[in-house]
């Protein structure tokens, strides 16, 4: 295989990292792999960690945190999905209550204190909308759906830019565990999630300690845009996470944002890692769109170190046709910049 500038990485969730889907994905041109914390524990860490280190001691592994980050809580009596249909009323309320089709918990407090009528809260990379319609309590808003969809656990929730973001420490406890049992298994790699500023970052490295690791600062904030020179100076590298950074910003400026990141990372020297629905058709369909073919070839000119499958390999259908894809278009690519270069 040529060598080649951007690798891929690729998000493993525990009951999927077998030696034998491991060994297939690299065999295809993976050469990194992802730990989503939100979705694992020490045990979980260490049997993805020791499984990928079976098949080569050279796949990189990353894993990022949860961060300072709004997620909803379990759904009740452990149900995989809740429908959640356009029209209907849904309570949003923070605690650590089992999520139902009628109330949604978040792990954030003062929803009432932050959120006012006409704020819309972004669920799932954006696959769920909620508008909110009452202000029911200090700690509980009532909403409305906009955009419905199945609801899982534990997933991601952004608002709106008029919204008012609730205060979350930058690095939780749940955090703490997991960096220190990620430590103790030879991680290469933390990525932190929803860094706010270069002292969120800071604060992570203060968990590293002295440890040989990597650290990533997650781009998916509207603070982060605030303070981005900051907090790639304090970080060793920046990903670029478009899916929550999409329902933080208006989606149409997520391209020039990316463009602004993937520049800064080249002048300073910084490692940089684009992510999130690169082959998302893919999750479903065993080929590719034009457009998707296109976004992979636009991180490889914009000089991105990995381009990071997320969904596509940990849930998706095509995972090994996914890397293929990835491999093919970054050599494609990589030819015609080489070409290029030399005249």
């Amino acid at each position: 295989m040529k060598p080649n500038r951007t690798n891929i990485m690729a998000t493993l969730a525990d009951n999927r990292t077998t030696p034998e889907f491991v060994a297939e994905l690299y065999s295809r041109g993976m050469r990194g792999v992802r730990i989503n914390s939100a979705h694992v524990n020490p045990e979980s860490i260490g049997r993805i960690i020791s499984t990928v280190r079976s098949v080569s001691p050279d796949i990189r592994i990353l894993m990022d945190t949860k961060g300072p980050e709004m997620r909803t809580t379990a759904l009740v009596d452990g149900l995989e999905g809740i429908m959640l249909e356009k029209g209907t009323e849904v309570a949003v309320t923070g605690g650590s209550g089992q999520t139902t089709a009628r109330e949604i918990y978040l792990n954030a407090m003062s929803l009432g204190k932050c959120l006012k009528s006409g704020n819309r809260l972004f669920i799932d990379d954006g696959a769920i909308v909620l508008e909110v319609v009452e202000i029911a309590g200090n700690d509980s808003v009532k909403c409305v759906v906009v955009d419905g969809a199945v609801l899982g656990s534990r997933k991601s929730v952004s608002l709106s830019e008029d919204a008012v973001i609730p205060k979350l420490p930058a690095v939780s406890e749940r955090d703490r565990i997991n960096i220190a049992a990620a430590l103790d298994c030879g991680i290469d790699i933390i990525a932190h999630s929803f860094v706010r500023s270069a002292d969120d970052v800071r604060q992570v490295r203060a968990e590293l300690g002295n440890a040989p690791v990597t650290l990533y600062a997650k781009v998916e904030s509207r603070e982060a845009l605030e303070d981005l020179d900051e907090i790639a100076a304090a970080a060793d590298g920046l990903l670029v996470a478009r899916g929550d950074l999409g329902a933080q910003i208006p989606i149409e400026r997520v391209p020039a944002v990316q463009a602004r990141i993937m520049e800064l990372c080249r002048r300073t020297g910084k490692s940089s890692i684009v992510s999130t629905q690169i082959l998302q058709s893919m999750m479903v369909n065993a080929a590719p769109t034009r457009a998707e073919v296109s976004d992979i070839a636009l991180g490889v000119m914009q000089g991105a170190d990995w381009l990071l499958l997320t969904g596509e390999t940990a849930l998706g259908a095509h995972p090994a046709e996914c890397v293929d894809v990835m491999r093919r278009t970054i050599e494609e690519t990589s030819e015609y910049l080489s070409l290029c270069s030399a005249k």
